[in-house]
């Protein structure tokens, strides 16, 4: 597989995988606020442990996401891909993306930065690992 097409694969893919984490949090986000609604005039801590559910819930949806669209689209060997992805969306991205209201730019930006994470990390990742341990090509 050349590496225009990998890194290709590997950007959608990455891009496709944090919008649907950032999706499930917001979701969930939203749907604890009206569930938590009336409790939070007795008690400010009402739904902490159900947000610290949906932030696990989002954190760890995204690298499944990205190990799965890479595995559909046919890109194997992505181990160092999924770290680096992982490691940026947890330190930096969700922060951005999740905790405030994002302008459209804000978020094309932090999208933008995790693909480019994700897919520098899998071109690496196929440049330095030896030829007899790449994983084979789909042919479909």
């Amino acid at each position: 597989m050349t590496y225009l097409v990998r890194a290709v694969k590997v950007a959608s893919t990455a891009a496709a995988a944090t919008l649907v984490a950032w999706w499930l949090i917001r979701s969930l986000y939203t749907l604890i606020d009206h569930a938590t609604e009336a409790d939070s005039a007795r008690n400010p801590l009402a739904g902490v442990p159900y947000y610290l559910a949906a932030n696990a819930a989002g954190i760890l949806c995204q690298p499944f996401a990205l190990w799965a669209g890479a595995r559909l689209a046919g890109v194997r060997g992505n181990h160092l891909a999924i770290v680096i992805s992982t490691y940026v969306w947890a330190t930096m991205t969700t922060a951005h993306l999740v905790d405030s209201t994002p302008s459209p730019g804000e978020a094309v930006l932090w999208v933008a930065i995790q693909s480019a994470a994700a897919t520098g990390a899998s071109l690496l990742q196929a440049r330095i690992m030896p030829t007899s341990t790449q994983p084979k090509e789909r042919s479909s």
